[in-house]
Order: C-alpha cells, then sequence, then structure tokens
C-alpha cells in the first residue's frame, strides 16, 4: 500500500510517499480502507522531532520511521480474530495512536464510531482530533459552567474553530476569539464568536477585559505561546482556568507555579494521544461530535482536500498558516 512514511525528523522534505507492507488487524482491532485523513498540527511537530525533546517530551516514542496521522474515515475491510465480523463493511471514523497517512490503517475498535453511508468523509475526518481536543478541554480539563466566559485563541483553526461552537452550545455567556487577520476573526464571528481580538496587538489583554467589564475571562484555551502566553494572565478571573492545548510560537519563559496561588487560577495541559489509555472518554465525545456534525449542529471547516501524494503540501499550508480550518489527504485522488 501507499504511504506517507519519514525515517529521520526534520523538514518537510523527510516526508516520502512510498509503498509499505499493507497491516493485518490484531485482537478486536477493524482493517480500515481510508477514505480520508485529518492533517493535525500535531503531526507537524512529531515530524520536527519536537516531542523528543527534553522539555517537550510527550506520549510514547514511537521510533523511526514512522507513518503519521492520528485520524481517519474509511470502510471496515476486516477485523481482528476476536472483533465483531459485523462491522465489516461499516463507515467508521477513528481516532489512532498513527498511521493514518496510508491508504489502510488498523484502529482500536474502541475508539472507532459507525458513520451512515451518507456522511461526508472530508467533513468527518477533519474533526476528531481537533474536536476531541476541543471537547476534553471543556468537559475534562475544565467543566464549562452555564454563563461563563472563555477566550479562546486561535479560533480559526481546527481546534479554536471547534472550541468557539462547542462552548456557545455548552452554554458559555461570553466567548472572545483570537485570531491573527480579519478574515480569521470574521471567520470566528460567523461560528458563533461575540468578541474577537487581534493577539499581535500589545494591547489586546485591554479589548478582553473591556469585554469582560474588567474581571477578565473564567477559562483560556491556550495555543500561542511566547508572549502571549504571558499576556494571557492579565485577562483571566480570579478562579480562572488556564489551559494549554499548544505553543505556535514556541513555550516562552519559563513560569512560576505559585504564582496561581495569587487568584487561585489552575493550569492544565492537554496532549490528545495520552487521552487514548482512557478509551471511554475517547468514544464518548468521538460519539458526541460526530452527532453533532450530522445534525448541522457543529460545522467542521474544511480549507483544502488534497491527495496523499501531496502531504508536504499540506503540511506547508499548515505551517505557513494559510488556511482557515483544516486539511484533508485523499489516499484515492491520483
Amino acid at each position: 500500500m501507499k504511504a506517507i512514511q519519514f525515517s529521520r525528523f526534520g523538514d518537510r522534505d523527510v516526508l516520502e510517499y512510498i509503498d509499505v507492507p499493507k497491516p493485518f488487524p490484531q485482537n478486536d482491532e477493524v482493517l480500515i480502507e481510508v477514505t480520508a485523513s485529518g492533517v493535525n498540527y500535531v503531526d507537524i511537530r512529531e515530524r520536527q522531532g519536537i516531542y523528543q525533546r527534553a522539555e517537550t517530551h510527550v506520549g510514547k516514542d514511537k521510533g523511526l520511521p514512522r507513518i503519521s496521522g492520528l485520524q481517519v474515515v474509511g470502510i471496515v475491510n476486516e477485523v481482528g480474530p476476536t472483533g465483531d465480523q459485523s462491522l465489516i463493511g461499516e463507515k467508521v471514523v477513528a481516532l489512532i495512536p498513527s498511521g493514518g497517512y496510508a491508504q489502510f490503517v488498523c484502529a482500536p475498535s474502541n475508539t472507532t464510531v459507525c458513520l451512515p453511508a451518507s456522511a461526508d468523509d472530508a467533513l468527518i475526518a477533519a474533526m476528531p482530533t481537533q474536536g476531541l481536543t476541543a471537547w476534553l478541554m471543556l468537559k475534562a480539563s475544565t467543566q464549562l459552567r452555564s454563563g461563563e466566559s472563555v477566550l479562546i485563541h486561535g479560533a480559526a483553526g481546527g481546534v479554536g474553530s471547534l472550541a468557539v461552537q462547542l462552548a456557545k452550545s455548552m452554554g458559555a455567556g461570553l466567548v472572545v476569539a483570537s485570531a491573527s487577520t480579519e478574515e480569521k476573526r470574521a471567520f470566528a464571528h460567523s461560528i458563533g464568536a461575540d468578541v474577537t481580538v487581534d493577539y499581535s496587538l500589545p494591547d489586546w489583554p485591554k479589548l478582553v477585559l473591556e469585554a469582560t467589564g474588567g474581571r477578565g475571562v473564567d477559562i483560556i484555551l491556550e495555543s500561542i505561546g511566547g508572549d502571549v502566553f504571558e499576556q494571557n494572565f492579565a485577562c483571566l478571573a480570579t478562579f480562572g482556568r488556564y489551559i494549554i492545548f499548544g505553543s505556535t510560537r514556541g513555550p516562552g519563559r519559563p513560569f512560576e507555579p505559585r504564582r496561581l496561588m495569587q487568584k487561585c487560577q489552575t493550569m492544565t495541559g492537554i496532549y490528545l494521544p495520552v487521552f487514548l489509555a482512557k478509551p471511554e472518554l475517547i468514544r464518548a465525545g468521538l460519539t458526541d461530535l460526530v452527532t453533532q456534525v450530522l445534525k448541522g449542529k457543529l460545522r467542521a471547516q474544511v480549507a483544502a482536500i488534497l491527495p496523499l501524494s501531496k502531504t508536504v503540501e499540506a503540511h506547508r499550508l499548515l505551517e505557513e498558516r494559510l488556511v482557515v480550518g483544516a486539511i484533508v489527504l485523499d489516499p484515492r485522488i491520483p
């Protein structure tokens, strides 16, 4: 089968479109013929080797060579010896530990959810990792209470855009969305954000304080890092919760945890693959997200659909922040 693999960490040129052996499902795994595979910023970090560094190492070291890709939609071709044979021929969406950049992949059955045949493959494939990260931040990392205010950074991206919509559906009283361009801020407004700010402006926290009557927001979902990390504390309320799900500008300066005591604030990090150890949460979240997408209550944004062979271009578009929404790979396109 064809797959995108890398044998060393580095820039986009380490990605190779090659033939690799087709996997075989073990135990109750399902073998999925992939029709759509979502691309995530975590895939880029993995390719760069950032997660191997001592200061950022998370999850398990899968070794090299490696096939990235954490989310797929496709048709079940086979099941493992202890699996449910009735799944053969079903369309499914799955969160997987790795391997999604391929024509076939094995997925754990307990992180796989069936879809109707009419479901839009690319639309669903754009959602799992980003949607589950947003869902878990608001349901597991903290519990968003009705009427609370939320600041969501990178609100036009895959995670951010879904977090905006989920926060509103969960009863948030005010959703403040940050984005770097006018186009992206307009998009955040269109999906439910009440207020938008440009985090590249030096005084953007003042705008957040104005929008909250000076008290600050109850929850911050952070994905920028760098100087923005520090600026967030100027607009985080007493008893506020600060959740980190990315750092596109780098980790920033060291942070003194005792500062959190001054306003009884909390800080939590989230890295979705770690939640594979809690498959019941993954399945619950994925089921909820799929239901909302199919009912039209949750809008996953597909920025581009590219052939699997063009994964280098997909990474470029994402790294250079040239897209609004998610990028999906289709292994069926030549």
